[in-house]
C-alpha cells in the first residue's frame, strides 16, 4: 500500500500542486484547507505525513505541528512558508518538524524532502518494532525456569529495572548470566539506548583500558584512528563487563574510578569525558576466594555488588530441565520428529552433573536435532558421557539429581546422602593429588563450598 500524505494550505492552488507531483509520485494524497480541517481529516485516516503551510488563517503550521505531535507523535510534519527564514527553520525543527522547504521551491526540493521524511519513518517503526522484540526476547519470562532459586533471580531482576543501581551477576559458565544483564537493561527505562557487552578475560591485557575508556589517534603503536571506548559507546545505556574479576588490579583501580567520578579518560588524552552508563558486571569465580586471594580489589567489589544475583547452576536447579529441554527442542527444530524423553533418558540429563550448565544441555537437545533423532529419545541415545554419568552416581549417589532420588525413593538399594557425598569428594580429591582447588573444580563447586562440606562430612585429606 502506498504511503498517504496529507497536504495542509489555505491557498488551493498550491495545494492542488503539491497533490499532482506526489501523485504522479505514486503517492496518495488528501488536502486541507487549514489547522482544524487537516485534524478532522486525521481522525478520519492518518496519514503518513503531513505536509503543511506554516501561514494559515485560524490554526497556523506552527501551531498544527504541536497539536500533531500531542496526538500522533509518529506521524512526521513537513512546514513551508513563503516567509522563511534561518530563525524559523530551526524554530520549526525544535518544535519537532522533519523538514522544513521555502517556496517557490522545485518539483525536485518537495519530492527529496517528503522521501527523506517517509524513509525516516519507515526507520524509526523499525526500531520500534525491533526494540519490541529484543524487550520480549529478553523479558524475564523468557529466561526458563520454575525452581525456587530461579523464581529469585526473576525477582531481582525485576527490581532492577525500576532502578539504575550497579548489579553484579555470579554464577558459573553458562548459567545464563548474560540473559540475566540482557534482561534487566530491555526492561528498564534505558532500552531505548545501547547495550554492549564485554568479555574483559578474552581482551589482551594492554588493550582494556582503550577498549573501555577510549584512546586518542598515534597515543601508542597500532592507534591508527581515534576510539571513543565501550562507556562513551553506550552512553544512556548499559554496560555489561563479563568476567570483570579477570581484569588486572591496576586497570581496577581506574574502572573504580570511572564508576565513582562517572568520567572516563581516554588513553593518549588530558580531557576526561562525563558518562551516563549502567554498569552490570558478571563473574564466574568465587567472589570470596579472590577478595581473599587478592585479585579482586575490595572497593570495586563493593562499588560493583550494589545489587547481587546469583544464577544458581543447573546441578542446584534439577526440577528445571524438563522445562529447558522442551524449550531447546522447540527453538531447535521446525517439527516433532522427536517426540519427548523416556523416563530413563529424563533421569539421565537429571542425574548428569553438567559442567557446562545451560549451555551445555541446550548444545546435547542440539545435537540430538542435527543427528535426526526421531521418537522417543532413549538414555543410550545421549552418549557415553550421560552413561559413564549414571553409573557414577548410581555407586556414588552424587549431584543433586541424586538428592532428589535418595529422599523420594529411600528404599531403593542406594547409599545414605551423606555417605554418597564423602565418597564422591574423597575420590575428587584423590584424582587430583590432594589438590582441594582442583578437586572443586572437579565436582564443579566453589573452593569455599568444598571446605563447608569437608567440615560437615568430616573428609580427611
Amino acid at each position: 500500500m502506498q504511503p498517504h500524505v496529507l497536504v495542509v494550505d489555505d491557498d488551493i492552488d498550491m495545494g492542488d500542486t503539491c497533490r499532482r507531483l506526489l501523485e504522479k509520485r505514486g503517492l496518495q494524497v488528501t488536502t486541507a484547507r487549514n489547522g482544524i480541517d487537516a485534524l478532522d481529516a486525521m481522525q478520519a485516516r492518518l496519514p503518513d505525513l503531513v505536509l503543511s503551510d506554516v501561514r494559515m488563517p485560524g490554526m497556523e503550521g506552527g501551531q498544527l505541528l504541536q497539536e500533531i505531535k500531542k496526538r500522533h507523535a509518529e506521524v512526521p510534519v513537513i512546514l513551508m512558508t513563503g516567509f522563511g527564514s534561518i530563525q524559523s527553520a530551526v524554530e520549526a525543527l525544535k518544535m519537532g518538524a522533519a523538514d522544513y522547504i521555502t517556496k517557490p521551491f522545485t518539483r525536485e526540493e518537495l519530492l527529496a524532502s517528503v522521501e527523506r521524511a517517509l524513509e525516516l519513518k519507515t526507520l524509526r517503526g523499525e526500531v520500534v518494532r525491533l526494540r519490541h522484540e529484543l524487550q520480549n526476547k529478553y523479558a524475564p519470562t523468557n529466561i526458563i525456569g520454575s525452581s525456587k532459586g530461579m523464581q529469585q533471580v526473576f525477582e531481582r531482576i525485576r527490581a532492577c529495572t525500576r532502578n539504575d543501581a550497579t548489579v553484579l551477576i555470579t554464577g558459573e559458565n553458562g548459567t545464563g548470566k548474560d540473559l540475566v544483564a540482557q534482561a534487566i537493561h530491555y526492561g528498564s527505562s534505558r532500552s531505548g539506548r545501547p547495550f554492549i557487552a564485554i568479555n574483559c578475560g578474552a581482551l589482551p591485557r594492554d588493550l582494556i583500558e582503550s577498549e573501555l575508556f577510549g584512546h586518542r589517534k598515534g597515543s601508542f603503536t597500532g592507534a591508527l584512528h581515534d576510539n571513543p571506548g565501550v562507556f562513551r559507546a553506550a552512553e544512556g545505556g548499559t554496560l555489561f563487563l563479563d568476567e570483570v574479576a579477570e581484569m588486572p588490579l591496576d586497570l581496577q583501580v581506574k574502572l573504580l574510578r570511572a564508576l565513582q567520578e562517572r568520567k572516563v579518560r581516554p588513553v593518549g588524552e588530558s580531557t576526561e569525558y562525563p558518562v551516563n552508563v549502567r554498569v552490570i558486571a558478571a563473574t564466574n569465580r568465587d567472589v570470596h576466594d579472590m577478595l581473599q586471594g587478592g585479585t579482586l580489589r575490595q572497593d570495586l567489589y563493593y562499588r560493583l555488588s550494589v545489587v547481587t544475583i546469583h544464577v544458581p547452576s543447573l546441578r542446584e536447579r534439577v526440577d528445571d530441565i524438563p522445562l529447558l529441554v522442551q524449550h531447546f527442542l522447540k527453538k531447535h527444530t521446525n517439527d516433532n520428529r522427536i517426540e519427548g524423553f523416556s523416563k530413563e533418558a529424563m533421569r539421565a540429563l537429571e542425574r548428569y552433573p553438567w559442567p557446562g550448565n545451560v549451555r551445555e544441555l541446550e548444545n546435547v537437545i542440539e545435537g540430538l536435532v542435527a543427528l535426526g533423532a526421531k521418537g522417543y529419545i532413549e538414555e543410550s541415545d545421549l552418549g557415553d558421557r550421560f552413561q559413564t554419568a549414571m553409573a557414577a552416581t548410581v555407586g556414588a549417589g552424587a549431584g543433586p539429581g541424586a538428592a532428589r532420588q535418595e529422599a523420594a525413593l529411600p528404599f531403593n538399594g542406594l547409599p545414605r546422602l551423606e555417605d554418597a557425598e564423602r565418597r564422591l569428594i574423597e575420590t575428587a580429591i584423590e584424582r587430583c593429588g590432594g589438590n582441594k582447588s582442583k578437586a572443586a573444580e572437579l565436582l564443579g563447586i566453589s573452593r569455599t563450598r568444598l571446605y563447608r562440606k569437608l567440615r560437615e562430612i568430616e573428609v580427611s585429606g
